[in-house]
Order: structure tokens, then sequence, then C-alpha cells
């Protein structure tokens, strides 16, 4: 049972905002994105078990995004509402509408991280289309 509905491919969001975070990144840059989004959710006052959960929700993206869209990236993070939110945009396309819903084959290779990302997320929200994929975090320093 997945803690998070994953939004469907075409999710309405608007882009992240001008205060936002920001951090580039390649596989030589991933520990930058995790250290931005811990950073970021501990200022956010997120609890540390929540904030290690949005830091390898964050990160399975990041890796999904070098393996799958195009070797590099962009996160944003910010604080919005009570919550703590994290993008990852990059150049490929989703197609499967089911993509993060189901429990993954434990023989796969891939195909692990929107389901992880749903598991510990409050929310998962996805847009993908031809100019790339923008998949966004949500997680309600509330709780």
């Amino acid at each position: 049972m997945a803690r998070a509905e994953i939004d469907r491919l075409q999710a309405d969001f608007g882009p992240p905002p001008r205060k936002a975070r920001r951090q580039e990144f390649g596989l030589d840059e991933l520990r930058d994105v995790r250290a931005l989004v811990a950073a970021a959710a501990t200022a956010a006052g997120l609890s540390p078990g929540r904030a290690n959960d949005l830091v390898v929700a964050a990160s399975e993206l990041a890796a999904n995004s070098i393996l799958h869209g195009g070797g590099r990236g962009l996160a944003s993070v910010w604080g919005e509402r009570g919550a703590i939110l994290v993008e990852v945009a990059d150049a490929g396309t989703i197609t499967d509408p089911g993509v993060g819903r189901g429990r993954p084959d434990p023989r796969a290779e891939h195909g692990r991280g929107l389901y992880i990302a749903g598991r510990l997320c409050d929310k998962v929200s996805i847009a993908s289309g031809a100019t790339g994929t923008r998949i966004r975090l949500e997680m309600s320093a509330g709780q």
C-alpha cells in the first residue's frame, strides 16, 4: 500500500518559484542534490526520519534522471504552505501511465525509483511530455 497517490503523467503544476534553491546535476553531483534536500528538509522542520525519507526519494529521482533522462537534471527545493517540495526535471519522457504505482518485480534491475518515492513522500506528481519530465515530491512539515 503506497503512502502517496502518484498523480497522472500530465499533472498540472507550475514551475518552481523563484525562491527555490536549484542544483544542476549529473552523476558527479548526486551528493550535492542529497545535501541540498537534506539542508532544506531540516530547515523546514521535518523530523530526522522524514528528512531522510525525502533525501532518499529525491536521490532515487535524480538517479533516474541520470539513467533514463539524458544523464543530467535539475533539482529544485522550496518550502510552501507548511511543506517542503522537491522537483527533479530532466529531458526524458515517461510514457507508462502506471509508472510507480505497483510493486516492482524484485528480479528487475530497474523500476523502483518512483515506487520508493511514492512510499516515502506525502505526494508525488508527474508532468511528462515531449519537452521532458518534471517530478514533484511533497512532504508536510507538520507530521
